[in-house]
């Protein structure tokens, strides 16, 4: 009978919470925001495997990239979700990795987003 209760009250606390971020939501950077974010990709000296990306946030706020793609000269796609999602604050710079051969990148992209309160166009930090 107590474990009973114990569940209530825990879903009961879950469903109301007075410190909840429900004013805050994750969305795509605008095209304005987008050309404030530097994205350089390369392999470093003497490494032919790995393709780092150097992610540079000149916003104000922070931002979170969560995936990378590489198109691959033959056509066919790679790509990488990152978990957790690598954050890269304001007026800073990240790096990240996946495995791509040397000599065998067409393009590549990025997918990162930031969070932002309702009725405002300023990404700001989530907790």
């Amino acid at each position: 009978m107590s474990i009973f209760f114990t569940f209530l009250i825990s879903t009961s606390a879950i469903a109301w919470n007075p410190f909840s971020k429900d004013d805050l939501s994750e969305v795509s950077l605008s095209q304005s925001e987008l050309q404030k974010i530097k994205v350089n990709a390369g392999w470093a000296k003497g490494e032919e495997h790995t393709l780092i990306f150097e992610v540079s946030n000149s916003l104000k706020g922070p931002i979170q990239c969560g995936a990378a793609n590489v198109v691959l000269m033959d056509g066919k796609t790679l790509s990488k979700v990152f978990v957790p999602k690598f954050s890269i604050p304001g007026n800073a710079f990240r790096n990240a990795s996946m495995p791509v051969e040397k000599g065998t990148m067409k393009s590549y992209g990025l997918i990162c987003t930031c969070f932002k309160k309702k009725g405002s166009d300023e990404c700001v930090k989530p907790v």
